[in-house]
């Protein structure tokens, strides 16, 4: 009977002792050097959506080998050049949590140096020259029609101008290709022009 007393002691302590050390991922002790705050990479958008959020927070940007530096719009998970076929239905998603973003195709032929950015809605639902998704809350979401092939150089009214520019081109081609993905932000203000960036990490800020 004394026997099986101590050896009961014996394995409560050791798993006791084994939980103390267990921490790791799945809850215990922060690693040295961290916030002790934990947060999820981005997990993509649906194959019909075109998501947006700041490029300097984890969807990031990326030097397209056609269009340049583009950053905070995506098909899939990080910043991206788009490109869809025409006659495609998509929706637009702010996929910051608090943070206004819009749409705006700024020229079909470049990115202009100082463009008009109007926060307000125009064009209706179908991409154009001209077109303004207006101000989409953190969450918000729209259905833009991309009626006519063409390439569109589209920003944001709030952050287009910003040192990390928010632009991007969307292609509406039959034979239009998705341009390579960002790579991923890996700490807080890694901001993907150079550093600078806002502290976001892990969330769509």
């Amino acid at each position: 009977m004394h026997k099986t007393r101590i050896a009961v002691f014996c394995l409560a302590a050791l798993a006791v002792s084994l939980a103390a050390c267990g921490g790791g991922a799945a809850g215990g002790a922060a690693p040295p050097g961290s916030t002790g705050t934990t947060s999820s990479p981005p997990t993509g958008v649906s194959s019909l959506t075109i998501g947006f959020a700041l490029p300097d927070g984890t969807i990031g940007v990326v030097n397209d080998p056609t269009f340049g530096t583009v950053g905070g719009y995506t098909q899939n998970v990080y910043s991206q050049a788009i490109a869809f076929p025409p006659g495609t239905v998509v929706t637009i998603r702010n996929l910051s949590t608090s943070t206004d973003h819009t749409l705006n195709v700024l020229s079909t032929t470049g990115f202009p140096a100082a463009p008009s950015l109007p926060t307000t809605a125009s064009g209706g639902t179908t991409l154009a020259a001209g077109y303004t998704s207006g101000t989409l809350h953190g969450g918000q979401s729209a259905s833009i029609t991309l009626a006519n092939a063409g390439t569109y150089y589209i920003g944001c009214a709030y952050h287009y101008m910003d040192a990390i520019s928010m632009r991007d081109v969307i292609q509406v081609s039959a034979s239009a290709v998705p341009g390579p993905q960002a790579t991923p932000q890996p700490t807080a203000g890694g901001g993907g022009l150079g550093g600078g960036g806002n502290g976001c990490i892990g969330a769509y800020c």
